[in-house]
């Protein structure tokens, strides 16, 4: 799951639209399903904070072990 942001113009006035999909294709259809005919002027895709977390989580579990075993290294 990833965050996605655009600056769209849609003929009137930009906009800064933001929204949780899994994939490009998913905003994609939102945009175009929301504006209709519009100009993406800017894009950018980070993972959603419930994602970052998971990912935390696992490398405070991986370092966890590998301080209780010394022969597992977490791997990023």
């Amino acid at each position: 799951m990833f965050t996605f942001s655009a600056l769209i113009y849609d003929g009137y006035k930009q906009q800064l639209v933001t929204g949780d999909y899994e994939d490009r294709t998913q905003f994609d259809v939102f945009l175009n399903a929301k504006f209709g005919v519009h100009v993406c002027m800017w894009a950018a895709k980070e993972p959603t904070q419930k994602v970052i977390d998971a990912m935390l989580h696992a490398s405070l579990v991986a370092k966890g072990n590998s301080i209780k075993n010394k022969n597992l290294k977490a791997k990023y």
